[in-house]
């Protein structure tokens, strides 16, 4: 089975779902169509580089033509297909097609459901009804869909026949962990949101700043460098605040776990439930972002406790191994 990803890679998961597939012996490629500060891996190049203009639109139709004689399913992700456009002018071209869409986020995410479980809630697009248009027609096309949890599932499940729950991958081969010095006189607080609007950056900083007569600390605001380099300061930090408005973990609280570092994000009370019961993170919003990491400033042996456990849960939960074969079940029901 050769297996195509495509054409938006969010926080890298598309190229890190391929590459775990590749471990688990199966022939998956993926293509990027657009640039990242992130700097997440490529593999085949896109169809657009370097590409302007009506231009486009054929590049793009003719990637998608050649594709569809070389590859037995195409796995798309962030609510785009080939044509990387919401019209969608190539579903046609998909018909009879194995194929599955991968959603992750602010491309469905709509406030008014949002709102009704979380008072904290922002979201990326408030244009509700050109959301619920697209997954009209995507449902249209599309029998099985992929969620990474269940807030996201919230806003699709009403659209699709089968949608399926697999949760980040994120390869813990390479990382090694770094836990917590229990005899830290300065600890490092970090921070390092991809959206800060969305992920409650303010709050950070501004519980960072009334900590400031009532603790020893550093802290480090990490915004726009590649990944790899993001990677490599989280090993200095003893605690990692990754979001405080979504109510879920994400890519980053997994990446702070790996490293062996406690976690706050905020995590829905009702969502809670619905993790693995052995789940780490220590959830703050905005209104209690001060204390908690106060309590944790105050806390070194706490800290050293969560990051251990931290590791343990990531390698468990989100292994490529245990995400790979988790997308080839659902494969085989395409």
């Amino acid at each position: 089975m050769k297996v195509l990803h495509l054409p938006y890679n969010p926080a890298g998961q598309m190229s890190s779902q391929a590459l775990a597939l590749r471990k688990a012996g199966v022939q998956a490629s993926f293509c990027t169509y657009g640039e990242s500060v992130y700097k997440y891996p490529t593999d085949i190049r896109s169809p657009i580089a370097h590409v302007y203009g009506a231009k486009r639109i054929s590049a793009m139709d003719h990637f998608a033509r050649e594709a569809l004689q070389q590859y037995d399913l195409f796995h798309f992700h962030g609510g785009l297909t080939f044509s990387n456009s919401y019209q969608y002018p190539d579903l046609p071209l998909l018909e009879g097609k194995k194929k599955i869409m991968n959603f992750w986020g602010s491309e469905v995410r709509r406030l008014s459901i949002a709102e009704t479980n979380n008072p904290y809630i922002r979201v990326k697009l408030t244009d509700e009804a050109a959301i619920e248009e697209r997954l009209k027609k995507l449902s249209a096309h599309f029998e099985h869909v992929i969620v990474p949890d269940y807030e996201i599932f919230e806003y699709v499940n009403e659209y699709f026949e089968n949608v399926h729950i697999i949760r980040y991958v994120v390869d813990h081969e390479g990382i090694v962990p770094h836990y917590p010095a229990v005899d830290s006189t300065r600890p490092l607080i970090v921070h390092a949101p991809s959206e800060p609007y969305l992920k409650g950056t303010e709050f950070v900083c501004a519980a960072i700043e009334q900590l400031k007569t009532k603790a020893d600390f550093d802290f480090r605001l990490v915004q726009n460098m590649p990944h790899s380099e993001a990677m490599a300061l989280y090993k200095d930090a003893d605690i990692i605040v990754d979001q405080l408005c979504l109510g879920v973990y994400s890519i980053l609280s997994i990446e702070s776990m790996l490293h062996g570092k406690p976690v706050i994000t905020y995590i829905r009370d009702d969502l809670r439930e619905r993790y693995p019961a052995d789940l780490p993170v220590v959830s703050a919003n905005p209104d209690t972002i001060e204390e908690t990491l106060l309590h944790l400033l105050q806390h070194p042996e706490e800290r050293y406790r969560l990051g251990v456990e931290g590791r343990e849960y990531a390698v468990k939960h989100h292994s490529p191994e245990k995400i790979a074969q988790e997308l080839l079940e659902i494969y085989s029901k395409l």
